[in-house]
């Protein structure tokens, strides 16, 4: 091995630019690849609740490898020198990292409050058509909290898009209300805040969903708050069965 070969010591400038051109673009791949992960971390901090799971942590760790390679790099080709092999092993070392940590599919979809939005009024219509079932056949609705908590777990209370700001997951949830003009408080994204009339002959259900990080009550198209409801008719006949439709 010659003295200009050696780690530290100068070589052909085409060899060196040869290398940081080839090692840069690597790290820029994996910078590039790491910005909706660095987004969705930053927004979730600054948020009190988001929509999506934890970001790739191998692809954010990466890209961390990959920009302290290339710092390295970059300020060995600015004084003329050779850059330390393990400059180039940490770029290596970003882009395994980010390969390994894949790209799922509707990656961005699972991260968007819409998504999160839709899936709790899925849930919710769930509720809503076991409870108007409920209702259609005894001639009341179910006045305990334990009854309409129940449904919900049927209805795919597992399901969870909404998280905290340390990305604890936030489970839909039966708000009980004492007045169809109430709120409940604190508001919580994924409650369901529902109001049964004394008699229980009729019920109300309004959806607390997520806009830009902040608990909100969904509305409907005409921009009023949405809300599911039901009433008993007499005239109708009793349901046969209790019918759960799939989600879409």
């Amino acid at each position: 091995m010659t003295a200009s070969s050696e780690v530290g010591q100068p070589s052909p400038l085409g060899l060196r630019l040869v290398h940081a051109v080839l090692f840069v673009a690597f790290a820029v791949g994996v910078g590039v690849a790491s910005v909706p992960e660095w987004t969705h971390l930053t927004q979730a901090l600054s948020q009190p609740f988001h929509a999506g799971e934890v970001p790739r942590w191998l692809v954010l760790a990466g890209s961390l490898l990959a920009a302290v390679g290339t710092a390295r790099l970059g300020w060995e080709l600015v004084r003329g020198r050779s850059a330390p092999l393990w400059a180039s092993g940490v770029i290596l070392l970003g882009v395994m990292a980010t390969l390994a940590g894949g790209r799922p599919q509707g990656l961005e979809q699972s991260r968007s409050d819409v998504a999160a939005n839709l899936e709790l009024l899925r849930v919710a219509r769930r509720v809503h058509l076991l409870m108007v079932h409920e209702l259609q056949s005894h001639g009341e609705t179910p006045r305990s909290q334990d009854a309409w908590r129940a449904a919900l777990q049927k209805s795919g209370a597992s399901e969870v898009r909404v998280y905290t700001r340390a990305f604890l997951p936030v489970h839909p949830q039966v708000a009980w209300l004492l007045s169809e003009s109430a709120v409940p408080d604190p508001l919580v994204p994924g409650q369901l805040a529902v109001h049964v009339t004394p008699d229980g002959v009729g019920f109300s259900v309004r959806l607390v969903g997520l806009h830009q990080g902040q608990p909100a009550l969904l509305k409907d198209d005409l921009g009023a708050t949405l809300v599911l409801r039901g009433l008993y008719n007499p005239d109708l006949p009793p349901p046969a069965q209790s019918l759960i439709p799939p989600t879409p």
